[in-house]
């Protein structure tokens, strides 16, 4: 007795915990969420705004024109002001022969300001100025990358998503067509027209489509939680995509096609930048040690009525040199230089790796038109075959075998049809980003009617 009551409760406990985990109370219907429309555009737009990876780059633009404030500050005017009251213990004061003389107020206060201004450094202060500046558009061409980036992963989720319905509702109306075929063997079996083991097949086939349409739901929820996470929405919202119509896309050449990857894509324009910026930095390595010529000027007040002139104006022309720094410059000086290679060999990497990117996603594309063709071919077929083999096994001219091969091949093949599909709109979507054009345009261009690339 003690034994069953203890097998019990916990079986209770875990059934409450789950349902309270997944909302859904004892005897409680879970409240259905309304879904969310959403084109590809809107997407787009909302990837943009939310996307955590953007937001995590945008500051990345700000540090950087900060910056170049910083270097900025080299080349304007250094302005100090002071003020300052002073308390001693004893009144400032010179013995003259057997009188003590005072010299200086007790607790005097005093005031001032100088201002300093580098006049000549051989151009350090400038080529730093550039150097941070060159920084900012690498940084705004990394963000754009991104930005780019996060833009094709959503379109890829997007389509993944759709592709998960069509499968869904593929293996829905393979088990509609296996339970209606079912339900006529067993009419066609109480009528003593059909034997028992027509049965089995029929049976065994709509499991296992079951447990395929099973997979498939659960695949369709793990993807649209992948969308939304990208969106930055609650994992658990619905969102209903629409697809969308594409016609067939127009090929570019190759050669015109790198063309305009070379010309669009921020990645290039980045490693140029970071290029320029090290060559400024390089320059102002090497007049480091060379002699600044400055200008000093200020004025100082300090209330003193033992002196003739409490206040003073003062200006100071001079130059200064750092004549031996251990090394330091020389060192820095070799490591911008090296870097300098490391930059040129990461760009004709990336230079490499881009047309490698547009060779796949070209030949990719051309191979997902032509499976569209053909697969779009076969499924007309299975769809005429399985009419053909209800016909014949209505009229007793072909087995379960037959019509249950039929359900099958018309089922792959409409699998077939929207890997195919989407494969298209996926290529599509990486051709056009791997050339640098901008994927927000294009999709606004196609949702409109106009011609996409």
């Amino acid at each position: 007795m003690r034994m069953g009551i203890f097998l019990i409760i916990p079986a209770f406990s875990v059934s409450c915990i789950l349902a309270n985990a997944f909302g859904e109370g004892v005897g409680v219907k879970p409240k259905e969420e309304t879904a969310r429309l959403m084109t590809i555009c809107q997407g787009i737009e909302l990837v943009l705004k939310n996307n955590h990876l953007i937001k995590i780059a945008l500051p990345g633009n700000e540090m950087a024109y900060q910056d170049s404030l910083i270097a900025r500050s080299a080349l304007l005017p250094n302005l100090n002001l002071t003020a300052s009251q002073k308390f001693s213990q004893f009144q400032p004061a010179a013995k003259i022969g057997s009188q003590n003389t005072p010299t200086a107020e007790k607790d005097p206060f005093s005031y001032g300001f100088d201002v300093y201004q580098t006049l000549f450094d051989f151009g350090k202060s400038l080529s730093s100025y550039r150097a941070s500046k060159d920084l900012v558009e690498a940084q705004k061409a990394n963000t754009e990358s991104v930005k780019r980036l996060a833009t094709l992963e959503f379109i890829t989720a997007y389509f993944n998503l759709l592709e998960t319905e069509k499968m869904v509702a593929v293996f829905e109306k393979e088990v509609e067509s296996l339970s209606a075929y079912l339900n006529d063997i067993e009419h066609l079996y109480e009528q003593g027209s059909a034997v028992k083991n027509d049965l089995l097949p029929a049976k065994v086939k709509l499991a296992d489509t079951k447990q395929k349409l099973i997979a498939a739901r659960n695949l369709r929820e793990v993807s649209g939680a992948r969308l939304n996470n990208i969106l930055a929405l609650p994992l658990r919202s619905k969102i209903k995509a629409l697809d969308m119509i594409m016609r067939p896309p127009q090929f570019p050449d190759m050669d015109a096609a790198w063309m305009t990857a070379q010309d669009l894509r921020p990645e290039i324009n980045f490693y140029e930048d970071q290029i320029r910026a090290s060559l400024s930095t390089e320059r102002a390595k090497a007049v480091e040690n060379f002699p600044v010529i400055f200008l000093d000027g200020g004025y100082s007040y300090t209330k003193n009525k033992f002196q003739v002139h409490p206040g003073n104006a003062s200006v100071e022309l001079g130059a200064k040199m750092n004549f031996y720094d251990g090394g330091l410059t020389r060192a820095e000086l070799l490591k911008e230089r090296s870097r300098q290679k490391q930059l040129v060999e990461q760009k004709g990497r990336l230079v490499d790796d881009i047309k490698l990117e547009i060779e796949d996603s070209y030949y990719t594309l051309k191979n997902s038109c032509e499976k569209v063709l053909v697969s779009k071919d076969a499924l007309e077929q299975a769809e005429e075959n399985v009419r053909f083999y209800r016909v014949k096994y209505s009229a007793g001219s072909a087995t379960t075998t037959d019509v249950l091969e039929a359900i099958t091949l018309q089922t792959r093949a409409q699998t077939n049809y929207y890997s195919a599909d989407y494969e298209l709109k996926r290529s599509y979507a990486k051709l056009i980003y791997s050339m640098g054009i901008d994927m927000q345009l294009v999709y606004e261009k196609m949702e409109s009617g106009k011609n996409g690339a």
